[in-house]
This record gives structure tokens, C-alpha cells and sequence, in this order.
């Protein structure tokens, strides 16, 4: 039996959701430093029904999964579990999770998420072939658990402006931007 072109599944891809100050800090070790409620809705929109690859602290920072997509949670600690999570030691098994989580809950998804934080994005960035990112116009300290997202080789991206916000109110202004891999992502 052969398979036409139509009935063939486009690739998984990997795209890392994230919003970040001007000086890279993502997070102060205990929950948003920022709320965006704009760029909340965006995150959303951008992760609705796909399986989300993310830190024990993320995870403790969110309190609860989020509905509507996976939570596939990645952590030395052998012994911790939480409700809703799915929990994974390695990051190849936060992988392999993933695709489960789409086999079984959303087999039309086509991809997953890297959400976070510093290090699970510094593990997961060379799989990536795509960073929807949300750029602060502020510079916090984050404090001494500050999260930082990787510098990124900009020789091996592409940037999209794809929208800038003036700041309003308390609110800082912002940018979204979209970052495309120049070059073949790490295999997965």
C-alpha cells in the first residue's frame, strides 16, 4: 500500500515560547516578574493543544497545568510528582513524552513547545526550529535565582518583527518577534 502526498503527516517541529527582558532575564525562580496580559493571550494561542517541555520551577511557577495542552515536566529530583504533570528525568525522555502526549491527545498537532526556563531552554534550543519570543523593555536583576535565556547566534537565525507595543500605563512596552533556524535544527 503506498501513502499519497496528502495523506502524509508534515514534520514535528520545535518552537520555544518565551518572553524575556532586554537583558535576557526570564524569571526571578518564583513566578512571572511581568504580567503582559496581551502577551498572555499569545501564548496561549500559540501553545493551545500542544505538549509544553518545561522546568520543575516553571511548572511550580504556574501552579497547575494549563488547559488544553501537555505538560511534560523535566527534573533531577527522582522522587517529585504533581497532578497533571507528565514527569521525565532527561531531556530526551521530555522527547519522547511529548510525541506520546500528541499520539494519544492531539495525533493533528505538529508541534511542541519548549517553555521554560533558563535551562531547559539552553537543553532544548538546538532542537528548535523556531522562537516565538516577547521581547520587555526592562532591565530587572531577576535576583539571585534569576533566569536568564540563552544568547542566541544570531548568524544561525532569521528575525520577524512581527508586532511592536508602546508602553501604556504600568505597562512596559514590548516587542514580538519570530526567529527562524538558518540551519537544519538537531534532529529529534
Amino acid at each position: 500500500m503506498t501513502v499519497s502526498k496528502a495523506d502524509q503527516k508534515p514534520p514535528l517541529v520545535m518552537s520555544a515560547v518565551v518572553a524575556m527582558a532586554t537583558n535576557r532575564v526570564i524569571g526571578d525562580g518564583t513566578g512571572l516578574i511581568w504580567h503582559l496580559p496581551d502577551d498572555l493571550k499569545r501564548v496561549k494561542s500559540l501553545t493551545m493543544g500542544c505538549p509544553l517541555i518545561m522546568g520543575r520551577k516553571t511548572w511550580q511557577s504556574i501552579g497547575r497545568p494549563l488547559p488544553g495542552r501537555g505538560s511534560i515536566v523535566l527534573t533531577r529530583d527522582l522522587n517529585w510528582q504533581a497532578e497533571g504533570a507528565v514527569v521525565v528525568h532527561d531531556f530526551e525522555s521530555a522527547l519522547a513524552a511529548a510525541k506520546a502526549w500528541i499520539a494519544a491527545n492531539n495525533p493533528n498537532c505538529e508541534k511542541m513547545i519548549l517553555f521554560g526556563g533558563g535551562e531547559i531552554y539552553q537543553m532544548g534550543l538546538d532542537y528548535c526550529h523556531q522562537i516565538d519570543l516577547t521581547v520587555i523593555d526592562i532591565s530587572p536583576d531577576g535576583g539571585p535565582d534569576a533566569a536568564l535565556f540563552p544568547e542566541l547566534d544570531e548568524a544561525s537565525w532569521t528575525k520577524h518583527l512581527e508586532a511592536k507595543i508602546d508602553p501604556a500605563g504600568d505597562l512596559p512596552g514590548y516587542r514580538y518577534e519570530c526567529w527562524y533556524r538558518a540551519t537544519p535544527p538537531r534532529a529529534f
